[in-house]
């Protein structure tokens, strides 16, 4: 076992995966199989490399633990071919050199995988108890690769596993539990919806898009059709990024690294709206600039609103003619920097049923139309109008979620 040790140690281009778990303990483990440590001393570290695998992966896969921290790693290899990417007027080109030690190094980790609990038991010579492992052979040269060639559009790391990311602290992380809202359970505004639908897929496909202000009453649906719209493009590239207000200092560095991912991101900021001596409402004014203006290409910011112009005016604002006039220009300079603008208005009543019985449709709730439509407009009266989000509650109440 003195030769995988050696292999682990000689890696260089991946080298962070050498540092980080499972080979980490892994490389601990086969250091105390060596001269000058007990029995003792080796079965406690194999114990806790087990451990860590365990900590990583419910099915105690070896191969899926190393594959699941080399697919996150940033090394100069991925480094080159984002760069070839996003600068490709760069010309900067990866050496032969580096290509080469990348393959050897992905064939060296393949056979590090492949490695089992017996295979290390039978090594250690020893009858008592020891917890087991398995390895699932994956090739990593051929899955790396593929993952390459395809990093546009299927990303890597946590890009590639997740769709919903949320700015905390300044970081991205992912979203465990994302709406699963889709596009089929939506009903009604298919003209609005048709619209975001339309920029998005320019917007995947590297055409000119807008900044996108989704306004109107609350639970019409804006946030929704903002997140299935991420999800529609999920496989071309698109992921959703939530930006609360309280994270909307950090604007500025968030486009920073997400710029430098070749992969398309909505900055989603949602239900905005701000006092007029809101000092974020600059922060937001000098990070939105046009798309058409073609200073970022993987940038795209979506935000909802219940109205169109999210600057709030106070009563005493308006007393006075010239800051009322002022706080106008105010309002009209940031919403208008975003160049779709779409009004989402409260249903009427037909829509509001029609909602509601695409809802029932989907669900396989089968009901008297007469009665569905008296219990679901006496359910709005009740929840303090009609909406499209009262018409899911409704739909809830009487046939349980989705």
């Amino acid at each position: 076992m003195s030769d995988v040790l050696r292999e682990i140690c000689s890696i260089a281009l991946f080298r962070n995966v050498r540092e980080k778990e499972p080979l980490k303990s892994l490389s601990d483990f086969l250091l105390k199989m060596g001269p000058g440590f007990s029995m003792e001393e080796m079965i406690d570290s194999y114990g806790h490399f087990v451990s860590k695998l365990y900590e990583m992966r419910p099915d105690a896969d070896l191969s899926a633990a190393i594959w699941d921290t080399l697919s996150e790693d940033m090394n100069p290899f991925i480094r080159y071919k984002i760069d070839s990417i996003i600068a490709p007027e760069s010309g900067r080109k990866m050496s032969t050199l580096i290509k080469l030690t990348a393959e050897r190094e992905l064939d060296l980790l393949t056979r590090i995988g492949n490695y089992t609990s017996f295979d290390f038991k039978d090594a250690m010579v020893y009858d008592g108890y020891l917890p087991d492992f398995t390895s699932s052979h994956i090739d990593f040269k051929k899955r790396y690769m593929r993952m390459i060639d395809q990093i546009e559009t299927q990303g890597y790391g946590i890009y590639s596993r997740c769709d919903f990311f949320r700015i905390k602290n300044g970081a991205l992380v992912p979203v465990k539990s994302p709406d699963p809202i889709c596009a089929e359970d939506m009903f009604c505004y298919e003209r609005q919806r048709g619209r975001v639908y339309d920029n998005t897929r320019a917007f995947a496909s590297g055409k000119a898009f807008e900044d996108v202000l989704l306004y109107g009453d609350a639970g019409t649906g804006k946030s929704s059709t903002v997140k299935t719209a991420a999800r529609m493009f999920f496989d071309e590239g698109v992921r959703l990024v939530e930006v609360p207000k309280s994270e909307l200092h950090t604007l500025s560095e968030v486009f920073e690294f997400l710029s430098e991912v070749p992969m398309k991101f909505i900055l989603f900021i949602d239900d905005i709206s701000f006092d007029a001596d809101d000092d974020r409402i600059g922060t937001l004014k000098s990070v939105i600039e046009g798309a058409a203006g073609g200073g970022r290409k993987n940038i795209a910011v979506y935000a909802t609103s219940n109205r169109r112009h999210m600057i709030k005016e106070t009563f005493s604002a308006r007393e006075n003619e010239i800051h009322t006039s002022d706080t106008i220009a105010e309002q009209m300079s940031l919403s208008e920097r975003f160049g779709l603008r779409i009004l989402f208005d409260k249903p009427n009543k037909d829509t509001y049923l029609e909602i509601v019985q695409g809802l029932c449709k989907l669900r396989g709730i089968e009901a008297d139309k007469d009665k569905l439509a008296q219990a679901a407009e006496l359910y709005a009266i009740r929840g303090g109008g009609r909406s499209a989000r009262i018409a899911r509650q409704f739909v809830d109440s009487i046939g349980g979620p989705s």
